[in-house]
């Protein structure tokens, strides 16, 4: 069937989903923090763990019964498009960071774990040419919460413009 013409429109939310996933696995600093539980994760060595195997990434929305044994869970997923009938389209991802109570704070560094994986996200992806979509994504939200008595979360919400014509596939 050559020649007929095929919606991208799902097409580029997977493509923009896996640009952006591999920019934050490229990230030495985002998979320390994911990874090492210490006080100052950065100071330890490179991550060579495959962290959407061990379950530091997972390529869906949040669900808390994952929540099985400590550890920092960086959600990504698309979260939602309109698909109008301009060549492009906004999607919204969504980026959720989990992180145990008792490692929120990186104890004497007066900082916030989930708030150190959300600027390394930042300075990746926000406003940079090139990520992902037709022009510069953008992150243009944030939600911190508590999941539960052992758990809290930040959110992040990136608006990448997409294209929503057809062409030949």
């Amino acid at each position: 069937m050559s020649g007929i013409e095929k919606s991208f429109k799902f097409k580029n939310i997977e493509s923009n989903m896996i640009r952006l996933l591999y920019i934050i696995l490229e990230n030495n600093n985002i998979k320390k923090y994911l990874y090492y539980l210490t006080d100052n994760p950065l100071s330890e060595s490179n991550v060579t763990t495959d962290l959407i195997e061990s379950g530091h990434v997972v390529l869906q929305p949040f669900d808390s019964k994952i929540l099985s044994q400590e550890k920092v869970i960086l959600f990504l997923n698309p979260y939602e498009g309109n698909f109008n009938k301009s060549a492009l389209s906004d999607l919204m991802f969504l980026v959720d960071i989990i992180v145990p109570q008792t490692k929120w704070l990186l104890s004497g560094l007066g900082e916030v774990r989930s708030f150190r994986i959300a600027d390394e996200i930042s300075q990746l992806i926000d406003q940079q040419q090139g990520v992902a979509g037709m022009t510069k994504p953008e992150i243009t939200q944030f939600k911190m919460y508590k999941v539960d008595d052992s758990y809290s979360g930040l959110s992040l919400w990136i608006k990448v413009n997409s294209s929503t014509m057809k062409g030949l596939r």
